[in-house]
């Protein structure tokens, strides 16, 4: 075993762990509409429109004060996913490193997405904030707590105080943290593993 006893078995864990990831099926459909021929393009698609759906989704349940265990559920499930996208494509998975495919427009393309993901995250935890999680803070009242929970969110995720927004239980403090933990993911390895050199050859 040259790679040892860890790395095998965490790489066939996390490959697998693709197969759960809704995006992966919007791919599958798209190349199915479009064809082979057109596998990139329909991907590219497919993962464009996966972005534009979940933020509407989330949006949408932030405007109409959506709030239940399957809708919580749903958002855990989409910031996991979230993360988990970006941390299999960015840096896990073999073409990350292989710098001749890494043309200018490809590597503006994967800045984009990756700038949507870090606003998604952060749009996912100030739904938490604002609904299943709303007592384990303390609100000043001066905004409304959805303006507040979006600010928050955003603050939190830079490490900057945002003094109308305090977490008061437990469980608000671990949320809090579990933010800064995937924050700190997006903006150092993440980051830091999708600005390769490009082909300019």
């Amino acid at each position: 075993m040259k790679n040892g006893v860890f790395y095998p078995i965490l790489n066939f864990i996390v490959a697998k762990l693709k197969y759960l990831n809704l995006v992966e099926l919007f791919k599958s459909l798209a190349v199915l509409i479009a064809g082979n021929q057109n596998k990139i393009s329909a991907y590219r698609f497919a993962i464009d429109f996966f972005i534009i759906l979940k933020w509407i989704f989330v949006l949408t349940i932030i405007k109409l004060h959506v709030n239940n265990t399957i809708t919580n559920l749903f958002v855990w499930y989409l910031l996991i996913s979230n993360l988990y996208t970006y941390f299999y494509y960015h840096i896990w998975y073999n073409d990350t490193a292989n710098d001749i495919h890494n043309t200018p427009e490809r590597i503006r393309r994967r800045f984009v997405n990756l700038m949507l993901s870090i606003g998604f995250s952060n749009l996912c935890f100030a739904y938490l904030y604002r609904f299943p999680y709303l007592n384990d803070f303390q609100w000043s009242d001066k905004a409304p707590l959805t303006t507040k929970s979006i600010w928050f969110s955003f603050a939190n995720s830079l490490t900057a105080n945002y003094e109308y927004v305090k977490p008061i239980t437990k469980s608000g403090v671990e949320l809090t943290l579990m933010q800064l933990i995937i924050s700190f993911i997006f903006l150092t390895m993440i980051l830091g593993n999708s600005i390769p050199k490009t082909n300019n050859n």
